[in-house]
């Protein structure tokens, strides 16, 4: 049985790696969709998806958002958060401007804010659903030098702890991934790292983690699918890791 069937998913950040990877398994697994992204050109064709170009930073492009959803499918069973920035300009405390700081919290938080208390009415009327926002590892552990970023992620998870404690009674859940770093690193990292940077990341990944390998995004979609589906219905207010082990274990 298809996990997602007859389930009508909202998945932003559907041009990012994550989303991508997440936009194929959901429609594997039965799901209808809505596909959001910044950039429409990013976001993966579906002829039964509905798509949506949005600046989810905008508390109106979040409604529209939503509302658009509901016209199309009738209801909303999910919403899965996959956005997010990491300027390689913000560093430690002492280097990140002002201005970084603020626009880092303003994509990676407060967008998620947004998109949150957009969607909750919604799956009140539905009767229930599923929240799930990809946080970090950084969430969990302090990431040296990357401060702005780490409080981002840590901010996604305590927010995803209040919803889950405000509407459990409502049969709303919400749960957050929180994945080390990807064998792809993000748009703003990629840009200034050459080849050979690039491989040495992908060895300290390895070495850090005790499985021996570098997440995936496949690794990150499928953990969102968990969250998702009612096999974890049980389940909110959780950080689920995907990081190979790397939380636990000090490696030297």
């Amino acid at each position: 049985m298809a996990l997602l069937g007859g389930k009508t998913i909202i998945l932003t950040g559907a041009g990012s790696s994550v989303g991508r990877a997440a936009a194929a398994l959901f429609r594997d697994q039965g799901a209808a969709l809505v596909l959001v992204d910044r950039d429409r050109a990013r976001i993966p064709g579906d002829d039964d998806a509905l798509v949506i170009e949005a600046d989810l930073t905008a508390a109106g492009a979040c409604a529209r958002m939503v509302a658009d959803a509901e016209a199309r499918f009738g209801a909303i069973d999910g919403l899965a958060n996959s956005f997010g920035i990491d300027p390689p300009t913000a560093r430690g405390t002492l280097e990140t401007s002002e201005e970084d700081f603020d626009r880092i919290l303003l994509v990676n938080l407060k967008a998620v804010f947004l998109c949150c208390r957009a969607v909750l009415p919604a799956l009140r009327r539905r009767g229930g659903g599923a929240i799930v926002n990809i946080a970090s590892q950084g969430a969990l552990l302090a990431l040296p030098g990357m401060t702005a970023y780490g409080v981002s992620k840590a901010g996604v998870l305590q927010l995803t702890r209040q919803i889950a404690a405000d509407h459990g009674r409502e049969n709303i859940r919400a749960n957050c991934v929180c994945p080390s770093g990807l064998e792809s690193p993000s748009l703003d990292r990629a840009a200034i790292l050459d080849a050979a940077q690039l491989a040495r990341r992908t060895e300290a990944m390895k070495a850090m983690a005790p499985l021996g390998r570098v997440c995936t995004p496949a690794d990150v979609a499928r953990a969102m699918l968990f969250l998702l589906s009612d096999l974890s219905g049980f389940t909110t207010g959780a950080a689920l890791p995907v990081e190979g082990g790397g939380t636990m274990a000090l490696r030297f």
